[in-house]
């Protein structure tokens, strides 16, 4: 026979077991992979490693971008590494040397910097622009590489790009940024 207690008892696990269901869903939400995107036609293979890709003088907003690369477990990827490439000022990219090109090596933690400028939007076409983009391949140990881009929020190109994804967006503040990539390992 059931009594009030046991019905309360009943209920209250109950809560918490639904309560706990919501919960490690939004967990598994936040460490959802980071969404893959076009390398496009200006990767250039054997940039060199550092955390500054701009150089004294560049014409540029200045932009820091942080963040950590993590697992999809949310575990931190020590020492992730970040292949980085992008426009100048004037939308072109440097196709003969590294210029605004880089590798940056994440801590232990994961964490990371990039030191750029916010690159513009450029035409591709008589009627057609790139929203303002990054690339970036990110790869860490026991993982495969993750090549995506990181877009800019108020963008006017964004919403006519068939790249553009919103889950790649990033809203500079005072010329910083922050974005968190999560990079799948390998099964």
């Amino acid at each position: 026979m059931e009594t009030p207690l046991l019905r309360r008892e009943i209920v209250r696990l109950g809560a918490y077991t639904a309560a706990a269901l919501v919960w490690s869903g939004e967990l598994d939400a936040a460490c959802d992979e980071t969404e893959d995107n076009i390398e496009g036609p200006f990767y250039k293979a054997g940039a060199p490693e550092r955390t500054s890709i701009v150089e004294p003088g560049m014409k540029g907003i200045p932009l820091v971008i942080t963040g950590q690369v993590v697992d999809t477990r949310c575990q931190p990827l020590a020492h992730a590494i970040l292949d980085v490439w992008q426009c100048d000022a004037d939308g072109v990219y440097d196709n003969k040397g590294y210029t605004l090109r880089g590798k940056v090596q994440a801590d232990g933690k994961g964490r990371y910097e990039i030191r750029t400028i916010q690159p513009p939007p450029y035409k591709v076409a008589e009627n057609r622009y790139r929203p303002a983009h990054l690339h970036l391949k990110v790869s860490g140990k026991g993982t495969p590489v993750l090549t995506t881009q990181l877009y800019f929020e108020g963008d006017k190109y964004n919403q006519v790009d068939r790249a553009y994804r919103k889950s790649l967006t990033i809203k500079p503040v005072n010329h910083k940024a922050s974005f968190d990539f999560r990079v799948k390992r390998d099964a």
